[in-house]
């Protein structure tokens, strides 16, 4: 909790009391699948893509198609833009927890602002590493692994092709633990992305998904157009960044 006579004191140190540590969260999943639009959902403004690009999807129907192929709120099948991240998007950001148990996003210049407060409970320094999809970036995630405190694994829940890319994700996790010669030390949140597109009939559901799926993970169904689930898997990386600050 901040206390507006302990300012200078909390501006010498660079950081205000209550604050939790720097925490490393890496995005990865499949091209399409949702890993920046979760970025902007949740940071707003905060967030500048550094190399995002417009994509124009064909109509396409089959069951390893790379996006979605549904417009969002319409029955047909039809071309629609989405972004596609060229490389790799990063964004240093505060998350705020208060004692009222809101989660709050703050630009990195805002901290003085922040001392002034006295409803702050918690503050953690997250980098995100927002990684490209595509094949062709298949070695980012290798690099971008090293030194994650959290990983984020966004699966579009309308591609087979996404969910069985999933494995692969949870075998560099443990490679990473592995050279820490610590397991399950890494917290993993999936995120079964499209949960919008139930009613066209092909999203599949966490049940179709949970025997392919690694027992430690938290999964949360998700829509980045509607917000569904985001929230709350927010708070439960915010539960597993608390653990680790205090476990340290």
């Amino acid at each position: 909790m901040f206390r507006a006579g302990r300012v200078s004191r909390m501006l010498q140190h660079g950081m205000p009391e209550g604050f939790k540590g720097v925490f490393k969260i890496n995005i990865v999943g499949s091209t399409g699948s949702g890993k920046t639009a979760f970025m902007k959902r949740i940071l707003g403004d905060l967030f500048k893509p550094q190399s995002d690009v417009v994509r124009r999807s064909n109509t396409e129907n089959k069951v390893d198609s790379t996006h979605t192929w549904f417009r969002v709120g319409s029955a047909k099948s039809q071309d629609h833009e989405s972004t596609t991240t060229l490389s790799l998007n990063t964004a240093g950001i505060l998350l705020v927890r208060t004692l009222f148990n809101s989660i709050e996003f703050h630009g990195p210049n805002e901290v003085e602002n922040l001392m002034q407060r006295d409803d702050i409970e918690e503050i953690y320094k997250l980098n995100f590493f927002d990684n490209a999809g595509q094949e062709r970036f298949d070695f980012m995630p290798d690099i971008t692994m090293r030194g994650s405190d959290a990983v984020i694994i966004i699966v579009d829940g309308t591609n087979m092709g996404s969910v069985g890319k999933v494995n692969y994700f949870l075998e560099l996790i443990r490679d990473e633990e592995s050279q820490k010669n610590e397991e399950n030390t890494i917290p993993i949140i999936i995120l079964l992305n499209k949960a919008d597109l139930l009613e066209h009939g092909c999203y599949i559901g966490l049940d179709s998904i949970k025997h392919m799926i690694s027992a430690r993970a938290d999964l949360h169904e998700t829509s980045m157009v509607t917000g569904e689930g985001v929230d709350d898997s927010i708070r439960t990386l915010v539960s597993h960044l608390y653990e680790k600050s205090h476990s340290n």
